[in-house]
């Protein structure tokens, strides 16, 4: 059951609305009951298998975004094209990084009543006990990199800030005689999951040798381009000679724009991403500081989480992992490839080999096997996550 310190923790962020008899069930044994799963033993998805009957559940997809980022407006317009063309209704908010309000938005869809729930972790403790209440009601759960979930989005976060960290330790050796100072947003406050993603960074930095200092590690919970212009104008009052900037495309971009409006931004400057946030992917284009973005594709997801979720409710398999794999973007011809994929995707979607270049599928699960879910939040089964565009 639920200790009264969890309770009052919960009612502390507006999540008292969860204690409902179906939770209470859960947390009695009334409710579902996982099944221990082990990603490395998941077969590739298989589509093919026979659809169940129809499970009942209203035809309505929702995703429960945290902030106005352009990645997860991205996702939000690939699933509201999928839910079109399945005749299914489209449902979304934002909860502007406020971990009550995102609590209260997902409930709201719950009560409305959909099909399936897309969303993006903000408070671990939190969440968990809607996303719970959603499983026990039947919903597709789709969870990215978080917990409990029937679907969940995965990457593999430490290469992904790995190879972030070692691009700019490349890039300092080569072009700045091994010496530079170096600013990092991390995201940790979001989940457990991209603490394994700041320490990558952190390890791929340290191969530049004693010359690459960080001197800025900062833990961002705004994630936008407003928070990133403020921090980095910040930072410049300190350290007016920083030469490497690292964390989220959102965030960078912010940052960008604070060193161009202070007179600070050169092109010998290493500006990196990670997301593949568009404003990021024209600067590259457009040449100079921003020299690199680790993309997911975000649209490409969305589509395919409004696919499962109106497949779900038809009483089909979907898969029970997502891989998300980061494409390293760093030149024009590498985004103008990425963005074409991206614009369509229906058609990339309906080619599943050209939609397991961006993301992978693997195992099965449909409403009759709901109990089948995930309670923690996992590594791909693969550790080829991250690729160069087209590769």
């Amino acid at each position: 059951m639920l200790s009264r310190r969890t309770i009052l923790r919960l009612s502390a962020v507006g999540a008292a609305g969860l204690l409902s008899s179906e939770l209470l069930g859960a947390c009695g044994g009334g409710g579902s009951q996982a099944t221990a799963l082990d990603p490395n033993a998941l077969k590739p998805f298989d589509s093919t298998r026979a659809q169940g009957s129809s499970t009942g559940l209203p035809m309505r997809v929702a995703w429960a975004s945290t902030a106005d980022s352009e990645f997860f407006r991205a996702l939000g317009r690939g699933m509201q094209q999928a839910a079109a063309e399945r005749g299914a209704e489209y449902v979304t908010a934002t909860s502007g990084n406020d971990p009550s309000k995102h609590v209260d938005q997902m409930n709201a869809f719950l009560e409305q009543g959909i099909g399936s729930l897309a969303m993006q972790p903000l408070n671990p403790d939190a969440d968990s006990l809607v996303l719970q209440r959603a499983i026990d009601k039947g919903v597709c759960t789709q969870g990215i990199i978080t917990a409990p979930s029937t679907m969940q989005v995965v990457a593999s976060q430490y290469q992904i800030g790995y190879d972030q960290g070692k691009a700019a330790a490349d890039y300092v050796t080569a072009e700045l005689g091994g010496h530079a100072k170096v600013l990092y947003f991390n995201l940790d406050s979001a989940s457990p999951q991209l603490k394994i993603r700041h320490q990558g960074v952190l390890d791929g930095l340290a191969t530049g040798g004693d010359g690459v200092k960080v001197v800025g590690d900062l833990t961002v919970a705004d994630i936008s381009t407003t928070s990133g212009f403020n921090t980095m104008m910040s930072a410049l009052q300190t350290h007016s000679d920083i030469k490497v900037v690292l964390g989220g495309d959102t965030i960078v971009v912010g940052a960008y724009k604070a060193l161009q409006d202070s007179g600070k931004l050169t092109d010998d400057m290493f500006l990196s991403g990670v997301d593949g946030d568009s404003d990021a992917l024209q600067l590259i284009k457009a040449g100079g500081a921003y020299k690199l973005s680790i993309a997911f594709a975000w649209s490409l997801m969305g589509y395919g989480l409004g696919q499962f979720g109106a497949d779900w409710v038809e009483g089909k398999d979907v898969p029970q992992i997502v891989v998300a794999r980061g494409v390293k973007l760093d030149s024009a011809a590498a985004v103008e490839q990425f963005e074409s994929a991206s614009a369509d995707p229906a058609s990339v979607f309906t080619d599943r080999s050209r939609y397991e270049q961006y993301l992978p599928l693997y195992g099965n699960v449909s409403y009759a096997s709901r109990h089948d879910y995930w309670t923690s939040p996992v590594d791909p089964p693969s550790s080829s996550t991250v690729t160069s565009a087209g590769h």
